[in-house]
C-alpha cells in the first residue's frame, strides 16, 4: 500500500516540479516572490534535500526536457527567487542535471 502512495506522491511532485517551471517562464519575479512569501521554507528546503537521482526516475521526470526549457535568465530568476537558498538549490539543480 506504501508503494501506492509514493507513486502517488512522486506524480503530484513531478507535476508540481513541470508547472513550476512554466510558472518560472512566465510569470514576473515579483508576482512568484509573493507566491514564495506564503511557502514554508523549511518544508522548501526538505523536498530539495530529497531528491536525487532515484526519485527523480521513480517521478518519471525528464530532466533533459526540463534541462532544454531553462535558460540562463531563468537561472538568474531561481538564484534570485531563492534567496538565502540559492547555493542550495543551485547545488541540487547542478547535481541532478549531471544525471
Amino acid at each position: 500500500m506504501a508503494n501506492v502512495f509514493d507513486k502517488i506522491e512522486n506524480k503530484i511532485t513531478a507535476n508540481k516540479i513541470e508547472q513550476g517551471v512554466e510558472k518560472l517562464k512566465n510569470t514576473p519575479v515579483e508576482e512568484l516572490s509573493k507566491q514564495l512569501e506564503k511557502v514554508n521554507r523549511d518544508d522548501l528546503r526538505q523536498k530539495i534535500n530529497e531528491l536525487d537521482a532515484d526519485k527523480i526516475k521513480d517521478m518519471k521526470l525528464d530532466v533533459e526536457k526540463i534541462k532544454k526549457k531553462l535558460t540562463p535568465a531563468d537561472m538568474e530568476k531561481i538564484k534570485k527567487l531563492a534567496g538565502n537558498d540559492a547555493d542550495l538549490v543551485m547545488k541540487k539543480i547542478n547535481e541532478l542535471s549531471k544525471k
